[in-house]
């Protein structure tokens, strides 16, 4: 029987490399050009079956994409918690966005995960004409870092679910032991690692698409008030009330009420 783990990834990167256009490609097979700001942060969730040193396990990557402008400093940091690793993204037709990552996104996100794998991706390589950004400059980025790095494109598919792929087998490794970070779970967490969880247990469990059950938490906090940078104990404890009541109309009253009472233990953790 194969083991079921659940982590949390992020993408990384400045505005318009293509962070949610490679998302939509791994995750739905789709491609888009057009460019529109993420707002806040977007998640998306996908399974994969990984052969972990002749282990199957079944993991979940509950996929974040993340702001690309550097204004939003705080709402990052937020996002960055409980991260097991990232992708981080240039774009190869602009060399400022290379130098973006060393100096600023992976000191940003390493600063609040720690020393969390990552996999550096230069995407756009399609457009063959415009590239600026060469291998070898790539090779000493990752070289530095102890990284991989991948040329991919989200128009083409190139290296794009190979890279997740990587990065996958790299978060497991030293946890192999199953479960929803049931290690981190003995530690104390912080408020915005409990709404965290909060968001992605509800995103899991609601047996809705993730983009719809995003808008429903977004829709629940301005309700009861809760503050997304500083989520406090008594606004997340009625956000969870909210979501019990939503899922009430889909879910049996027995998961109802199991979900409420696994949202619940994670408040217990503050």
């Amino acid at each position: 029987m194969q083991k079921k783990i659940i982590k949390k990834i992020c993408l990384l990167g400045d505005n318009s490399v293509g962070k949610t256009s490679l998302i939509k490609k791994y995750v739905f097979d789709t491609f888009d050009d057009k460019y529109i700001a993420t707002i806040g942060t977007k998640t998306v969730k996908k399974e994969l079956n990984i052969d972990y040193f002749g282990k199957p396990l079944n993991l979940t990557m509950m996929i974040w994409d993340i702001i690309g402008q550097k204004e939003y400093r705080n709402l990052q940091n937020m996002s960055f918690e409980g991260t097991s690793g990232a992708l981080v993204v240039c774009d190869m037709t602009r060399p400022e966005t290379l130098t973006s990552l060393t100096e600023y996104w992976v000191k940003a996100l390493r600063d609040i995960a720690g020393n969390v794998p990552i996999i550096f991706m230069a995407n756009k390589c399609d457009l063959v004409d415009e590239v600026k950004i060469s291998r070898e400059e790539l090779m000493a980025m990752a070289k530095e870092y102890d990284a991989n790095f991948f040329v991919t494109s989200a128009k083409t598919g190139e290296n794009v679910e190979m890279a997740f792929k990587m990065l996958g087998k790299k978060v497991m490794a030293g946890k192999t032991d199953g479960g929803v970070d049931t290690k981190a779970r003995e530690q104390k967490m912080s408020p915005a690692e409990v709404m965290d969880n909060i968001v992605a247990h509800f995103c899991r469990h609601s047996k809705q698409e993730t983009d719809y059950a995003m808008s429903i938490i977004r829709k629940q906090c301005q309700v009861v008030g809760l503050d997304i940078s500083n989520p406090s104990k008594h606004t997340m404890s009625q956000l969870i009330e909210k979501l019990a009541i939503v899922e009430a109309d889909i879910l049996s009253q027995f998961e109802v009420n199991k979900n409420r009472i696994e949202r619940m233990g994670f408040l217990a953790k503050m």
